[in-house]
């Protein structure tokens, strides 16, 4: 599932091509993937609107849409890319996988058409009036850039039996974070996904709340993770695979200390740690 890093790079990438461009038709609707709207809202919202923020929430992107008449209630698209999709711009070939297509107009007269694939159809489009999707509002502060500190770690942390693993999964903790970024996280940090969150010293929350942003943002800083689906919105992939450290490495050495990395499964999602550098007792501070 794209993380917080690939969904920055999509937006930053939208921003870039869409910013001011205006919709002209929709092409395609994929019913079913629709949340707070109909294939008809799309079709009577869209046509006229023009892009004028794109930003994003966790794993969400936000398309803030000026509508084309001033009395009019600003249009927000609230977009998730579940575990398979793409928002590829102008692509070159004709995909198997399109789910929404839409025909925009630059200001200076240029087309250009935007698809949502998706292989598995997990992914979900909302169109709401006035103010974004209003599932974003059971989310926690960004991951990345949030409004939350140590302190705000420590208290979310405190009396919590939740495997630490879980704990970075719960999107009403922290928005963003995924299956891969938590072990990459957890592996910088030395810290057992299996360890109850209320067994962390003060040094090892300190930690955990440096890596947190700190391999988010080396994640972005790559483009994103593409390990098996994920593409940018030019149809490029990412670069953070080749510095993975233990997402997928199961049975390989560690990096660091040489020890044979192990999978177990924490909240029903795979992890691999290093037990020898990411012990399961919590260690003397």
């Amino acid at each position: 599932m794209p993380e917080l890093p690939e969904v920055e790079t999509i937006r930053r990438q939208l921003a870039e091509a869409l910013i001011g461009s205006q919709f002209v038709s929709v092409l395609r609707v994929e019913p079913g993937m629709l949340m707070d709207c109909t294939p008809e809202d799309l079709e009577s919202q869209l046509p006229g609107a023009r892009v004028g923020l794109i930003e994003r929430v966790g794993k969400f992107l936000v398309v803030e849409l000026d509508p084309p008449k001033a009395n009019m209630a600003p249009v927000y698209l609230t977009i998730h890319l579940g575990m398979t999709g793409q928002l590829l711009v102008d692509p070159p070939d004709a995909g198997d996988h399109t789910r929404f297509a839409f025909e925009l107009r630059s200001r200076c007269g240029k087309t250009c058409h935007l698809e949502f694939r998706d292989m598995r159809k997990f992914g979900r489009l909302h169109l709401t009036l006035g103010g974004p999707a209003s599932r974003l509002s059971l989310l926690g502060p960004d991951a990345w850039q949030g409004q939350w500190d140590l302190e705000y770690l420590v208290r979310r942390l405190a009396g919590r039996r939740t495997p630490l693993k879980a704990f970075l999964l719960d999107q009403r903790q922290l928005s963003g974070i995924g299956n891969i970024y938590s072990d990459e996280i957890l592996w910088w940090a030395r810290l057992c996904p299996l360890r109850p969150c209320l067994t962390l010293g003060p040094r090892e929350t300190a930690r955990l709340a440096a890596e947190i942003r700190r391999v988010l943002g080396e994640g972005v800083r790559l483009l994103g993770c593409s390990i098996s689906d994920f593409m940018d919105t030019k149809g490029n992939p990412g670069g953070f695979q080749k510095w993975l450290r233990a997402y997928g490495r199961q049975g390989e050495n560690c990096f660091r200390c040489g020890a044979v990395l192990v999978r177990v499964v924490v909240a029903g999602r795979g992890s691999v740690y290093c037990p020898q550098c990411q012990p399961q007792k919590a260690s003397p501070e």
